[in-house]
């Protein structure tokens, strides 16, 4: 990096971190947050996923929350400022990177702002879920494997091995990957040397995903249930079906849909595809990060149903290469007319780039309008941080410490001080568990509609939290079946006695009896 690159790195970090916070804090909350904080908290409890509760995804994720969670509090504003925290990590490693392969700050700023600016990475990344520290560590590999030279030491080959495995333990299907990664090191490594080379990333990897074994072994079908199966009987496609669906999806990556805009992603490819091959030199370092970012992309593809979120992936990927090979192309031309032109449009479509992506942060700050799991709410506003503090506040009064309160949406409980229901910590577990037999439920602690009901009849819990829309719509077709199901919970509810003691929003919350 240049000297000027270095004195922009911590301001851009910072800036990066306010701006990320800010969208983090205002952004409506998503559905998944949830049940993946209360996963968080059930770890800091000493809990493990799959083993002691129903868990649809690979493990790092809560354990890295719950340690951040160990000293910033079980807060949702702390979750949410770890997760502004590393999508500006993020930003800053793509800062350098940039920097670095094109020896130019203004190059390296351009593709923070077109980070920032992306809808991609603003609307999912500061968010609760996988995408931030999944892509922060398959990035960091990436970045690594990249400068893999004859004389890189094996450590660094190992390490970014590691780096890979982490964003595996974060989003599982990122282990397709590893091809990828293996080819460029056979192509880029000293012909003695190629071997090795591969072999200390592949053990970098295996090192990287064997705290997975720990919670493989105890349990291997819960393990292999909640990572895999569930997938398959989430929908009647199966793991893999609906690809009318998927060409759908795809075409709305390019041509914007209810999600996104569409315009930024064209922009990346097309400049990337039809400019990046062009480029002389078996190691050019942004066809690298093209080729990952095509494998992602089709990666994401994979998963029944798809939504175009799972393309956020890709995003930093996209920028290295569209960045990096528009600096090549600006350095091979001669002219100064030919270099102001070249100017001139670099700007405008950056300036577009940019603009494309207004109306998006409007719908996901301010209206709302399309996002998925907020279209369909009465208010709007009971998405809002504000108002779900508020329930959890509500929770705690009416609920003792340590109480078992059977909350159908994980975010209400979360910030309180009561415990949830046992097998209903996960709202994507009341859709499948009628397709399950008994000992099933019991192995993979998940409860039926009819197993809530009789503890209604029994009164316990004692307190129940309800939201009109109490589950989690996981495909168009489940919508009738989910409505019944979520009509005779509230029939029950109020058939055993449950009556209403406070109201927040949408959010409701009953009891049955005295105080214990």
């Amino acid at each position: 990096m240049t000297r000027a690159a270095k004195l922009l790195l911590v301001p851009l970090f910072v800036l990066q971190v306010v701006f990320f916070t800010f969208v983090a804090l205002h952004r409506f909350v998503d559905g998944d947050e949830g049940f993946y904080l209360l996963a968080s908290r059930l770890v800091l409890m000493h809990k493990k996923p799959y083993l002691d509760f129903f868990y649809t995804q690979a493990p790092l994720l809560p354990y890295v929350y719950a340690l951040w969670m160990r000293f910033a509090g079980v807060t949702w504003i702390s979750a949410k400022l770890f997760s502004a925290l590393l999508t500006a990590l993020l930003g800053t490693l793509l800062y350098e990177h940039v920097c670095e392969q094109t020896r130019n700050w203004v190059a390296g700023l351009a593709a923070v702002v077109m980070f920032a600016s992306s809808t991609l990475i603003f609307a999912w990344f500061p968010v609760v879920k996988t995408f931030s520290l999944a892509e922060l560590f398959l990035f960091a590999a990436y970045v690594v494997v990249s400068r893999i030279s004859p004389t890189s030491p094996r450590w660094l080959i190992a390490a970014s091995g590691i780096s890979f495995g982490l964003s595996v333990d974060a989003r599982s299907y990122l282990l397709l990957l590893t091809p990828v990664f293996l080819l460029w090191i056979f192509n880029n490594s000293d012909t003695r040397n190629k071997v090795a080379s591969i072999l200390w990333f592949l053990g970098g990897l295996t090192a990287g995903v064997a705290p997975c074994l720990f919670l493989f072994l105890p349990s291997p079908d819960a393990f292999l249930f909640d990572n895999l199966r569930y997938h398959a009987i989430r929908s009647s496609a199966g793991l893999l079906g609906w690809w009318g669906e998927k060409l759908v999806t795809a075409l709305q990556v390019f041509l914007g849909g209810p999600e996104g805009n569409g315009l930024q992603w064209s922009v990346l490819f097309f400049i990337s595809l039809g400019f990046v091959f062009s480029m002389r030199g078996r190691k050019y370092v942004p066809r690298f990060a093209f080729e990952i970012a095509v494998a992602v992309g089709l990666l994401s593809l994979l998963p029944t149903p798809v939504t175009i979120q799972y393309f956020s992936l890709c995003v930093p990927f996209l920028i290295v290469s569209a960045v990096c090979v528009v600096k090549d192309l600006f350095a091979e031309l001669q002219s100064r007319r030919a270099r102001l032109i070249a100017i001139v449009a670099c700007v405008s479509l950056l300036g577009i780039y940019i603009a494309s992506s207004a109306g998006d942060f409007r719908r996901y700050l301010i209206t709302g309008d399309g996002i998925p799991g907020i279209r369909r709410a009465n208010d709007k506003g009971d998405w809002r941080l504000q108002r779900i503090i508020e329930v959890s506040q509500a929770i705690d009064q009416v609920a003792s410490p340590g109480e078992v309160v059977a909350s159908f949406w994980p975010g209400d409980i979360f910030q309180t001080k009561a415990d949830p229901l046992p097998g209903l910590e996960n709202d994507f577990s009341l859709p499948i568990s009628e397709d399950l037999t008994s000992e099933q439920r019991v192995k993979y602690h998940i409860l039926s509609p009819a197993e809530i009901e009789a503890g209604f009849s029994a009164h316990r819990p004692r307190v129940v939290v309800m939201r009109s829309r109490i589950l989690p719509a996981v495909t168009g077709e489940d919508l009738p079946r989910l409505q019944r199901m979520a009509d005779d919970l509230k029939s029950s509810r109020s058939v055993n006695g449950y009556t209403l003691v406070r109201s927040v929003g949408d959010a409701s919350i009953y009891t049955c009896c005295n105080r214990p």
